[in-house]
């Protein structure tokens, strides 16, 4: 009897070899994830559904807004509404493009600055060694447990005395640092291979260099995270704007909108327009920026 080819032994090989089957876990298995999905759908679409209800209301008449039964989509959408509301004018140069660019510029710089500020005292705390260094960190995290309460007081009197009230360094300059930020660069800059930094010793670079031109790059998502953060607090915040700036034309979008809103408290689709203005920056942040807000975060508790 003739020998198998090579050809006849390979496909009687692939002929016999067990099939791969799809559902190859038990039905439960399939069932429970199921279940899970469409729990986390029905919370996603519950968290969203203010958002997208607030962006159609701002194209409808304030009639459509409040009637019952509710309509979802408007019967005519209004891009006046958004029109409008750009050019709303309170005076003494309090519009609405003016109080974006100051929304932005605040909260780009803090974010900014707050993100070398911090990582410069991160470094310092993971890689240098000082006296009274572990002493000076401990005493920073137990100010993360004083209320900003405590604080807001002597801090308008520091800024009153220093002559910054009705100016942006009045918010800048205190968001330079930051004690959680600081604390979780320090934890993210200790899970970065020291070799890297002693080969660059060896080649001569500087501590600033090894700062600029290793740590900070392999930082990238806990900067991004850190930037985010303060980005996102500096444009939600109310109380300190409102305190430290009082003219119209300093006035921040939060600020502006208490005050647009008590104007045109009876035009809810304007409010609304008002709102949207406030909330897609931030969103259109964090939907470029989630990947690495997530992984810095998750890094930053990798090693203590």
């Amino acid at each position: 009897m003739a020998a198998p080819s090579r050809h006849g032994v390979a496909t009687l090989t692939m002929a016999r070899a067990p099939q791969k089957q799809i559902f190859d876990k038990p039905a439960g298995y399939y069932i429970g994830l199921a279940v899970r999905y469409a729990l986390l759908i029905s919370i996603g679409i519950i968290l969203i559904t203010p958002f997208i209800l607030a962006a159609i209301g701002s194209f409808k008449t304030d009639a459509e807004i409040i009637a019952w039964p509710p309509k979802f989509f408007p019967d005519k959408w209004l891009t006046e509404n958004w029109v409008k509301v750009w050019t709303t004018d309170l005076g003494e140069g309090g519009t609405f493009p003016r109080w974006l660019f100051n929304t932005a510029f605040l909260a780009v710089t803090t974010a900014l600055l707050k993100v070398v500020g911090c990582s410069m005292a991160a470094y310092a705390f993971s890689r240098l060694h000082f006296p009274g260094r572990d002493a000076v960190f401990n005493f920073m995290l137990g100010s993360m447990m004083i209320p900003g309460a405590v604080t807001l007081i002597p801090a308008y009197v520091l800024m009153t005395k220093l002559r910054l009230i009705n100016t942006f360094w009045s918010l800048i300059l205190p968001g330079v640092v930051d004690a959680g930020a600081i604390f979780m660069l320090t934890q993210f800059f200790k899970t970065i291979p020291r070799d890297l930094e002693e080969a660059a010793h060896i080649d001569g670079a500087s501590q600033f260099q090894i700062y600029k031109d290793v740590v900070l790059p392999l930082s990238r998502p806990a900067l991004l995270t850190v930037f985010i953060l303060q980005f996102q607090a500096m444009w939600n915040d109310f109380l300190k704007p409102l305190l430290y700036l009082d003219a119209p034309r300093m006035w921040v979008l939060n600020v502006a909108l208490s005050v647009f809103k008590q104007q045109y408290k009876a035009q809810w689709n304007l409010t609304l327009v008002g709102a949207m203005f406030n909330a897609i920056p931030v969103l259109v942040l964090f939907f470029f920026f989630s990947k690495y807000y997530i992984e810095g975060v998750a890094y930053a508790g990798v090693k203590g």
